[in-house]
Formats: structure tokens, sequence, C-alpha cells
């Protein structure tokens, strides 16, 4: 007992000590310093991002980035079996660039088949995210996306340094840019360099006048064999040819001047008809019956590449695909001179994105790097013309074949003859279908040269008021 409460006194005692004992003096903190960049307490501090928020990704090297998820991209366009293997080689550098897009490439055969399933896809609402237009684009600007919103962003395309400004002027309608393009050409008569050399006749020249080169013509066809024309009947069978030829003589068919006005007169036209009526008389143009098997939409349809005809009408683009498709060796030249200026370097080909696709931001970025990218510069060449990109340009100076240096060539050659490109006139795939089939008539004698150019005339007045 005694024992216990001995210890309970002591453990009492040393409690009552340590109470009375003083507290220590806790070794004081120091603040934590401030950096530099803090924000002073006075200042409203910045906006926090948001938990949910992602950074903008990068873009792959050199290229705009995507922001999207998996997208699937239809592209429609036309021309032959080398434009489609060049431009799926394109797609699938850019498929490697942006793994998250596939693209499906619908090629369409020539430009009247593009057009026709183009126009029955959009009447079922169903058509490529991607379409392939020529100047005939404002016709279908009702189904086009404006693609103002993308320039900067998707689009790379808002410097000189990295794509020509002048080439968004004939893209742009009402302030909006409706398309891309895809590069410039220019008209050129193609002419077989191995059969004008085997016949003893000195190639043609460059800025002969009309009356040069008919003359030529007649010197060529005199030693021509038979069955073989100087010259393919290009009289109607494109709208390009004689819309050269009415500006000559003052009276466009089409123009921009207040908000869309037509020039053309029937007496253009009827010398337009009556040229190619004499050309036929002569014997220089290949006949009315060998022309109908030919409808000079290609090099599967052209009088020139079957050996039919020595020199006809192509786009400067399309050169090296006829002389691929060729065992003989071609040369290219201008077209005749004469009357005012009308030579138009244009704009080749151009590229829109439908407005109905649910991928407008991945198909904006298609299109910038099938205009911007070197690595698809490289394959495409010039296939659809000169590129409008310096970058490309640049790029691909190297390895200019001999038939671009025969674009650049002409370029250079009708330097100072060349216009601003005019409008295609509205309702522009049916004005080429009709004049089709007005030249044909006459050619057949199913109508006169009168009669031809009062039908062309109406037909012109006609759909420059639809």
């Amino acid at each position: 007992m005694k024992g216990s409460r001995l210890i309970t006194l002591v453990i009492l005692l040393a409690v009552m000590l340590a109470a009375c004992a003083p507290k220590p003096t806790p070794t004081p903190v120091p603040p934590t310093p401030r950096p530099p960049t803090a924000v002073p307490p006075t200042a409203v501090p910045p906006t926090p991002v948001p938990p949910t928020a992602v950074p903008t990704p990068a873009g792959p090297p050199g290229l705009p980035a995507y922001t999207g998820g998996p997208a699937t991209l239809r592209f429609g366009w036309w021309g032959n079996d080398a434009r489609a293997t060049i431009t799926k080689k394109v797609i699938e550098l850019f498929q490697a660039a942006y793994p998250q897009i596939t693209v499906m490439g619908e090629p369409n055969g020539g430009t009247s088949d593009h057009f026709q399933i183009i126009d029955t896809q959009l009447a079922g609402n169903n058509a490529p995210d991607l379409i392939q237009f020529g100047g005939n684009y404002p016709d279908y600007m009702k189904y086009l996306e404006p693609l103002n919103d993308y320039v900067g962003k998707q689009l790379w395309i808002d410097t000189a340094e990295r794509f020509d400004q002048t080439a968004l002027i004939p893209a742009t309608r009402d302030g909006k840019l409706w398309c891309v393009s895809l590069g410039t050409n220019t008209l050129v008569l193609a002419y077989n360099k191995t059969m004008i050399e085997a016949a003893g006749v000195a190639l043609p020249k460059d800025n002969m006048t009309w009356d040069e080169f008919a003359a030529y013509g007649k010197e060529l066809k005199a030693k021509l064999p038979k069955g073989v024309w100087a010259f393919v009947d290009n009289s109607t069978n494109t709208a390009n040819y004689m819309s050269y030829y009415y500006r000559q003589q003052g009276t466009p068919i089409w123009t921009s001047d207040e908000g869309g006005k037509s020039y053309a007169t029937l007496e253009s036209g009827k010398k337009w008809l009556q040229l190619w009526a004499d050309w036929r008389a002569e014997g220089l143009i290949v006949d009315a019956d060998t022309t109908a098997m030919y409808a000079e939409t290609g090099t599967d349809s052209s009088a020139l590449v079957a050996g039919k005809a020595a020199i006809g009408l192509i786009w400067s683009n399309q050169l090296a695909a006829y002389q691929a498709a060729m065992t003989d060796k071609l040369g290219a030249t201008t077209l005749p001179k004469g009357g005012e200026k009308s030579y138009a370097i244009q704009m080749s080909q151009y590229l829109g994105i439908y407005s109905g696709s649910k991928n407008k931001e991945a198909a904006a970025l298609f299109i910038n790097f099938f205009v911007t990218s070197p690595d698809a510069g490289a394959v495409l060449g010039t296939n659809r013309g000169v590129p409008s990109s310096p970058v490309v340009r640049t790029a691909i100076s190297g390895q200019s074949t001999e038939t671009d240096a025969a674009v650049y060539r002409i370029y250079n050659a009708v330097a100072d003859r060349t216009i601003p490109q005019d409008p295609n006139l509205p309702n522009d795939q049916e004005f080429v279908n009709e004049l089709r089939l007005i030249g044909q008539a006459v050619s057949l004698g199913q109508s006169t040269v009168d009669k031809g150019a009062a039908d062309l005339q109406a037909l012109i007045e006609r759909l420059a008021k639809k």
C-alpha cells in the first residue's frame, strides 16, 4: 500500500513540474519565396484552364494539326489511269501523315462522265466530300462549303510564300472562297514530231498567225500519208478554243462585267464555223465521219493519239499523259495569234468541299496537303497544272521533264498576249454538250454555217439568262 502511494506521488510531481516549466520557443519557418513570375497579391489571377480542356495537338511536321477523330473521306475526280495512279499515291502519303483519316478515291473517267456522276450524286445527297471542278465551279456553289474559315488554320494558303494569292481570285465569289486551285494551265497545240519529221516538213513555230497556220497545214497535208490529216477538228468539241477566238474578235462569250455579261455576236460565230468549214473542204482537218469516232476528251478518244492527225488541241497539263500514250515523239506550240489579246493562263482545276460532308476539317486538311506539300507535289508534278505553291514549285524544279520544258517555253512565248481568265458561261456543261451537237450538224451537212451560227448565238443568249 505504502509503495503504491509513493509511486503515485512521484508521477503527480513529475506532471506538475512539466506543466510549470517554460515552453520552448519554436524555430521560425521562413516564408516561401515568391517566384518572379508569380501574380502579385493585388493582380487578378489568370483564368484557370478547365480540367477537361486538352492542349491543341501538334500537327505532322510542316502540316496543320487535326483535332477530330477517325474520319473517312470520299474524293471524286476525272482523269486517265495515270492520273488515278499518282492521285492514289498522294492519298497514301496523306494517310501516313494523318493516320486517323482515310480517303476513298473515286475516279470518274473523262470530264463529261465525271460531272454526270457528280450531278447524280448531288441530286441524291450522296456526293463525295471532295470534288474536283473546272472553271464551271460557280454552277455548283450552292452545294459547296465556303472555305474562308479554314484559311490560315487547316488551309495554309494565306501567304504568298506558300501559295500564289492571285490563284485565289478566280475561286472567290461574293467574298467567299469556294474552292482551291490545283494549278495553272493553258491551251496548246500538241503535234506529232515523229510524223512531221518523217514527212520532211519543218516543225511548227510558235505564234503563227491564223493565215500562217492554215498555210502550214496545207504544206503538211500534202506530204502526209493518205488517211492522215494535218489538224484534229477542234471546232466545237471544246468551248475553250472558240472562246479564245471570240476574244481575239473583241466579242468575248462571257465576262465578269456588270456581274456577268456576254459580248458574243452572230458574226463571230459565223467566222469561227466558216474557218473550220473551209479547212474541212480543203482536207486539212479530220473528216466528219472519222471525227465522230473520237470525242477528244482524253488520250483514249483522241484522233491525235490514234495517228489520224498531226496536230491537235489539248491542255498544257495533258501533254505528259498524251506523250505517255504514244510511241511517237510529241511537241507543243502556241495557238495562232491575231486580233486582240486572248491567251489565258488559267486555273486548270479546283478542289472543293461538299457542304453535306460530315468531315469538313479533314477535307480541308486534304486539300492543303494536295496543294502545299512538297511530297505531294513531287508525285503530282504538273499533271493537274503548274502548281500554285512556290514551295512545291521549288521542290519539283529539279525533276522537270522535256514536256514540262515545252510548257514553260509556251508560257514565255505568249507572255505578251495573255489576259486574266474569263469566267465560264453559266450552265457550262450544258453549253459544252449543245455546242458539240451544233458542230456535228454543220460538219455532217445537216446544218449550214449560217444556221449553226444562229443556233450558237441563241444558245449563248439563253444560257446567259438562266
